[in-house]
């Protein structure tokens, strides 16, 4: 089972790819499950951060989601990296916040969705007029 899960993350990060970070939100894509709306944060308790939120565009209820953040500099290459989570469980079609510490500041930063759990498909809730 964790092997399954391992693969499950291997092949969702590596057809995912890395989104860059911007003030604006790009367009959904249908063949990305995920997309990021992220800035850096500095926080006097918590230290320097890259905050912001991961939007799930799969038909599931996810849990478990794991991010990892990359510091890229401006010619382009990763200086520095960074693993955290999402809080909570993320709805489809919905947003999940995460605050993840980074060593160093940089020109711009990456997140990719390293790993996941289905929870459950979510139907849309159909409200009486």
């Amino acid at each position: 089972m964790v092997h399954r899960i391992l693969l499950w993350g291997m092949v969702v990060a590596g057809v995912v790819g890395p989104v860059v970070a911007g003030a604006q939100t790009p367009a959904t894509d249908p063949q990305n499950p995920f997309r990021f709306e992220l800035e850096e944060a500095q926080s006097p308790f918590r230290g320097r951060a890259v905050e912001g939120y991961v939007y799930n565009n799969l038909p599931w209820r996810i849990t478990n989601v794991r991010l990892r953040v990359e510091s890229v500099d401006p010619a382009g290459r990763v200086t520095g990296e960074a693993s955290g989570w999402v809080v909570g469980d993320v709805k489809a079609g919905g947003r999940g916040y995460f605050f993840v510490l980074v060593s160093s500041r940089a020109a711009t930063y990456r997140a990719t969705v390293q790993s996941f759990n289905k929870v459950a498909l979510d139907t849309p809730q159909f409200e009486a007029p």
